[in-house]
């Protein structure tokens, strides 16, 4: 999460949508910045309006003084910059039970479907992130492959001209194959996801959305090993 509440905008960085490229550029900026650890940097929206809504406040930033805002990407491209992110040879030797080396594309996207543990799958999911009680949480929305819609934006906030230079990307020279039954069962599953994902479609741009309805599911049950 990056504070910006001066300049009217709170961001909150979803995992697997250029966080790492917007922190590094975003940081220096920044009122208040929370990174000491992966899950304050990635803090979800219910985090958020739990643990920091008061905390902005209580410095004289209620919660209509400011957008809050965050990065999307197709659904079925954001599980796999995970599969292609965990396959790195960096990985696979310090933590190799986390690596997808040598596990397909196809195979990660089942089980994650599943929420089979035998696989090293992300826990969470986009809709997930945005969402608290049944709604979206987040005023504004931006497409994470619209640098031309998002760049300008922060730019604008910021009142200086910033330069994106992209960080910590996966190898996208393999690119990940799904038979069309997994792919299908992918589109059922992100079906909330992409509610949201065709609102960016046109404009790269989603405002106003705060309070929408989207439910999104329950993980199933935990497959555990065999």
């Amino acid at each position: 999460m990056l504070a910006f509440p001066d300049h009217g905008f709170v961001l909150l960085l979803l995992p697997k949508t250029a966080s790492t490229t917007l922190e590094r550029t975003l940081t220096p900026h920044a009122s208040k910045v929370l990174r000491t650890a992966p899950g304050v940097k990635h803090v979800q929206a219910a985090g958020f309006e739990r643990k920091m809504v008061p905390r902005l406040a209580a410095m004289g930033h209620p919660r209509d003084s400011y957008e809050v805002v965050t990065m999307f990407r197709e659904p079925v491209e954001w599980l796999e910059s995970w599969w292609r992110y965990r396959a790195r040879v960096a990985l696979d030797r310090r933590k190799p039970q986390r690596s997808t080396a040598g596990i397909s594309f196809d195979d990660f996207a089942r089980s994650y479907v599943a929420c089979d543990r035998r696989l090293p799958t992300p826990k969470g999911r986009p809709g997930r992130f945005i969402t608290v009680d049944g709604a979206v949480a987040v005023d504004r929305v931006f497409a994470v492959d619209r640098p031309d819609c998002w760049q300008g934006w922060f730019s604008d906030r910021l009142g200086r001209d910033l330069g994106f230079e992209r960080l910590n990307v996966s190898n996208t020279a393999t690119r990940g194959e799904l038979s069309p039954a997994t792919r299908t069962a992918l589109r059922e599953y992100f079906a909330p996801e992409y509610e949201i994902w065709d609102r960016l479609t046109a404009t790269g741009q989603a405002s106003g959305v705060r309070g929408l309805p989207l439910v999104v599911p329950p993980r199933p049950r935990l497959v555990d090993p065999a």
